[in-house]
């Protein structure tokens, strides 16, 4: 028989509201229940009951962070908090509209390219071969095009062969990879999921790909400012795809997107390609 929240154990409208990004995700709301319902639980038991990645579920406890804890065994439970919102689940003190994401919200999950990555890092049959594809297309098009990429620039080249322009495309990417792992062991000291990084980092190269498409077939003055635009939105992948492939929330995975921005602006500086 359900029995009412205490005033003690109570969520104020407030409280709620601060927890409507936690409440509309199900992944989120299973952890809730299986910690209350099982107490502490090793991560090895929440990966089997929830059937998700490393990457993915690392991600969803990161975000509840302030509702879950490790105790000594590295086991993981619900704190206070966290038994306050699953009571208040439990007990339908929750507003079905909290659940739901605002218009911008899922703009900006659209833009982050998120539900394809979370699909492909989840069902790696899937992600594996999409992204080798998206790259291979961008390797091709570099190719065509006679533009040799300095990771998220491209300068033209006459010199360099086909087979050269898309083997050093592929190369880059693979590059812009190993720099986000160690990267993320250097600042976060989070290891693991390596190929779901990987996974993502390859989708991640789509608007980078598909620039030497539109190269040879627009004007280069519209394609020049064309370009700041795929250069961002494909840093902003980057960073996307080490949130969900290193679970960890999107706000600690810009940092590592303006590090490998500033990379490049030194390595192009070096390399001749930009004069300060």
């Amino acid at each position: 028989m359900a029995v009412g929240l205490s005033s003690e154990m109570a969520l104020t409208s407030e409280e709620l509201a601060r927890w409507y990004f936690v409440l509309r995700s199900p992944v989120r709301i299973r952890i809730l229940r299986l910690l209350a319902e099982r107490g502490p639980t090793p991560f090895k038991e929440l990966r089997r009951e929830l059937g998700l990645g490393v990457g993915t579920i690392y991600y969803h406890l990161s975000i509840m962070a302030e509702l879950v804890a490790k105790d000594r065994h590295k086991r993981y439970y619900l704190t206070e908090l966290g038994l306050r919102l699953y009571r208040a689940l439990e007990h339908d003190a929750v507003p079905l509209a909290l659940r739901k994401p605002t218009g911008i919200e899922k703009a900006f999950k659209a833009l982050l390219l998120s539900p394809l990555f979370k699909l492909a890092c989840e069902k790696k049959a899937l992600g594996v071969p999409l992204a080798l594809a998206i790259v291979l297309l961008g390797g091709l098009g570099c190719a065509r095009a006679g533009l040799m990429p300095v990771m998220f620039f491209f300068v033209r080249s006459s010199a360099a062969g086909w087979l050269e322009l898309l083997l050093h495309y592929m190369g880059q990417w693979a590059a812009i990879f190993l720099l986000c792992e160690l990267l993320v062991l250097a600042l976060y000291r989070q290891p693991g999921a390596e190929l779901e990084l990987s996974i993502g980092v390859g989708l991640a190269s789509l608007p980078m790909g598909v620039f030497p498409y539109i190269y040879m077939a627009l004007p280069m003055d519209i394609s020049a400012r064309v370009l700041p635009f795929l250069q961002l939105w494909s840093i902003l992948l980057v960073c996307s795809a080490v949130s969900l492939g290193k679970g960890m929330r999107i706000d600690r995975a810009l940092p590592i997107g303006f590090i490998l921005m500033f990379l490049n602006m030194v390595l192009l500086v070096f390399s001749g390609f930009l004069a300060l």
